[in-house]
């Protein structure tokens, strides 16, 4: 697989060099011009330093002012472009990826990049045409922590909020930031931190916070003393997964909804972008409190630049992102962890009472097969003939509506895989959609449903 992916770049550290970034560097540079302030930060990652340093070198040869962030949540890095007023932003990181990959994540004028604009950067450096070196470049240091908490704890102000909350940062960038901020916003808040010593090897829990086999240790603290809920973030602090009193870990779909809800008297007239794999009963419920749903690409850089273009409300996406028009469209694990707290405190309920008002979801996670980058195109046209008489969306993959659910089938945007959703309106439906699909598809079908039977045997 290539380094360039869809949203960023991201790949095996072998893969990487300083010189890479050093190059790349260059080339976003030179994209916001001479004079121009660009940040640059990074992750916990052992890597990081050396990347960020080279990409560093790199922006100041095209003639850039950069302020080195250093070590920091990539939230905080987009915090610091609103709060400085720079056109650009990059952070070296490979955000919930095991500790052996590394990458890029970058703003320009707030927006991420596209396929395009990624793919124009994959040809600049393979044909060495990075940009002009421009004089004038330069590099200075900024701590962007101390006016994070300042707006962190002026948004929440007089936001009463009491009881007890676990954080696991899982070692990454929020570790030893994550428990004093939430402690700062609401001073009646309780807050312990597991996992809460910044550990580039990721030796303490995976950094993938979306998989609740990952959460055990956070399940467990929160059972065992009693906790309201916990809040566990991936490597570099963007996503974001929520447990409940009861030791469940919340679904995206149901943290969605509780967002939805506190957002309840602000949706007539105001848009929320959602992901394509997203349940269909989050966008009902919106559409039911007087918004318009907007379906996008899987993907953050793909949402975020739809929730910027539509000045959208609120956006979801299933990995674990939730987008805010209030960050001028992006997306902060710590603040949708506000949010939460504050609904919470509100609304006088449970964590678990609060997720048991979504309705049942009857979905599946993704169903990852490994289907070779070249063979992938054939079969999503298989997909396309074989239920050629049903409704059929192409925005991401291939979607099909059913009077009774849907079926999704899309290339990963991350690895050589095809990933494979469902939704039914009742667990018969499901179990009827996803057999039927894998009946229509070919050889392929035998392996997505036993992937299927495999997810259903492990489901409670």
């Amino acid at each position: 697989m290539s380094l360039y992916k869809a949203c960023d770049i991201r790949g095996p550290v072998e893969e990487l060099s300083p010189e890479l970034y050093r190059t790349w560097g260059r080339a976003l540079g030179n994209r916001v011009g001479p004079g121009a302030t660009f940040l640059a930060g990074g992750d916990v990652r052992l890597t990081t330093p050396g990347f960020l340093a080279a990409l560093i070198s790199g922006l100041a040869e095209a003639g850039a002012r950069v302020v080195d962030l250093g070590v920091l949540p990539t939230p905080m890095a987009y915090f610091a472009g609103r709060h400085l007023g720079a056109p650009g932003v990059a952070v070296v990181t490979a955000s919930h990826s095991p500790p052996g990959i590394n990458g890029l994540k970058w703003t320009v004028d707030e927006l991420p990049p596209t396929e395009a604009e990624i793919l124009a950067l994959q040809r600049s450096v393979e044909e060495g045409l990075a940009g002009p070196r421009r004089p004038g470049g330069s590099r200075t240091t900024f701590d962007p922590a101390p006016s994070y908490r300042d707006w962190l704890c002026r948004r929440w102000q007089g936001t009463a909020v009491t009881g007890k909350a676990i954080v696991d940062p899982g070692s990454g960038c929020w570790s030893g930031r994550a428990a004093p901020l939430l402690a700062a916003a609401f001073p009646g808040l309780k807050v312990e931190a597991i996992h809460d010593l910044p550990d580039g090897l990721f030796r303490a829990r995976n950094p993938d916070s979306a998989r609740p086999e990952h959460l055990t240790a956070l399940i467990a603290a929160v059972v065992e003393q009693g906790a309201d809920l916990g809040i566990a973030f991936d490597g570099d602090g963007d996503r974001v997964s929520l447990v409940d009193e009861e030791g469940v870990v919340l679904s995206p779909e149901e943290t969605a909804w509780i967002l939805v809800q506190g957002l309840a008297g602000e949706w007539p007239g105001r848009v929320f972008v959602y992901d394509l794999k997203c349940s269909s009963r989050i966008p009902e419920e919106v559409r039911r409190l007087g918004g318009t749903a907007e379906p996008q690409r899987s993907g953050h850089a793909f949402i975020r630049t739809r929730m910027i273009e539509r000045q959208a409300l609120f956006g979801a996406e299933i990995s674990g992102h939730y987008f805010y028009g209030e960050l001028r469209g992006g997306d902060d694990g710590l603040f949708t962890a506000c949010r939460v707290l504050a609904g919470w405190a509100a609304g006088g309920r449970s964590l678990a009472a609060m997720r048991r008002a979504c309705p049942a979801i009857h979905a599946t996670p993704d169903l990852r097969l490994v289907v070779p980058a070249e063979e992938q195109e054939a079969v999503l046209a298989r997909v396309r003939s074989a239920f050629a008489e049903w409704p059929q969306s192409t925005l991401d993959g291939v979607r099909l509506e059913f009077p009774d659910g849907w079926a999704l089938a899309r290339r990963s945007v991350t690895a050589a895989e095809l990933t494979f959703r469902f939704e039914g309106d009742s667990r018969s439906s499901l179990d009827r959609i996803v057999r039927e699909f894998a009946s229509r598809i070919g050889g392929l079908g035998e392996r997505l449903e036993a992937a299927y039977q495999t997810q259903k045997a492990g489901t409670p």
